[in-house]
């Protein structure tokens, strides 16, 4: 395969896994069992993202919406802290990005 397969394979790969990420995600807020996935497993999605969104900002010089409109303002707030105190960043810093952005 050459690279250029290789990176459309991988973005098909991560598509698909994207379908099926939310759809296992729907059914457990379905049936409120938010806590079968571990810490560890919400962290490693939520870090994928995050690079996976910041990088893809940055290439193309245009924010991304990360969100569908099914995700409600407080869990956009919940996680929105959430970064931030992973950082020890606080709504000051968050201010000084805010103003950057475009």
């Amino acid at each position: 395969m050459s690279v250029s397969e290789v990176r459309r394979q991988a973005a098909e790969d991560l598509a698909d896994f994207g379908q099926r990420l939310e759809q296992s995600v729907t059914v457990l807020l379905e049936h409120g069992e938010a806590t079968e996935v571990s810490e560890e497993t919400v962290r490693r999605l939520v870090s994928a993202a995050t690079r996976l969104c910041a990088a893809r900002t940055e290439a193309t010089g245009q924010e991304v919406n990360p969100l569908h409109d099914d995700v409600i303002a407080t869990e956009a707030i919940v996680l929105a802290c959430a970064l931030l105190k992973a950082r020890d960043l606080n709504p000051f810093d968050l201010a000084l990005w805010f103003s950057r952005s475009h």
